[in-house]
């Protein structure tokens, strides 16, 4: 388990540095969009801000990696289990 939460921690470090090399640039789909004329919609936008900051996205950045490997271990522990 200590291995585990050593690679978090460095995910997390790894994140706080490079996130602020991350592009102003909209996204493949927000450019897409951008070129058909679409307004965006529920449908089409993501279900949590990432931020307008640096320590707003290292927030969301740190609860999406949690999330990613909180669901990532809960199923590894059902499939090792079944």
């Amino acid at each position: 388990m200590r291995l585990v939460i050593k690679g978090l921690l460095i995910v997390l470090i790894l994140l706080a540095l490079i996130l602020p090399l991350a592009s102003d640039n909209p996204d493949g789909l927000e450019a897409t969009m951008e070129k058909l004329g679409l307004e965006e919609s529920p449908i089409y936008s993501a279900p949590l801000d990432y931020g307008e900051t640096w320590g707003q996205g290292l927030i969301m950045g740190t609860f999406g990696i949690i999330l990613v490997f909180g669901a990532a271990y809960g199923i590894a522990k059902v499939v090792k289990g079944v």
